[in-house]
């Protein structure tokens, strides 16, 4: 399977509990095969205007690229953030025993 239909999509949440609620929405929905919840990390970034600081949790969940709109629409609608950082990955090289596994695990386009 060509790389380039799957995506790893990285979201950074608040805190656990809405990352653990979109992970278990995507995959349970079939958008995402899997979800990777990080540990916390420490956010410096620029918000109207202001330099801000933040602690967050990363989300990464592994789908298919056509799923990238649904997957966007499903974060903003559990996200609290104003505008959520929804940043896809398009995997260019992958295993085909991995690529057959995320296309099993996701429903099709």
């Amino acid at each position: 399977m060509a790389g380039a239909q799957f995506v790893d999509i990285w979201i950074n949440c608040p805190d656990r509990a809405i990352a653990e609620r979109i992970a278990e929405a995507a995959v349970g929905d079939r958008l995402a095969a899997c979800a990777n919840v990080f540990p916390q990390i420490s956010s410096i970034y620029r918000w109207k205007g202001a330099v801000e600081q933040a602690d967050e949790i990363p989300l990464l969940l592994k789908s298919r690229s056509a799923h990238f709109e649904a997957v966007a629409e499903l974060v903003s609608s559990i996200h609290p953030y104003e505008t959520p950082s929804i940043v896809a990955t398009e995997l260019v090289a992958i295993n085909a025993g991995y690529a057959d596994w995320l296309a099993a695990e996701t429903r099709e386009p």
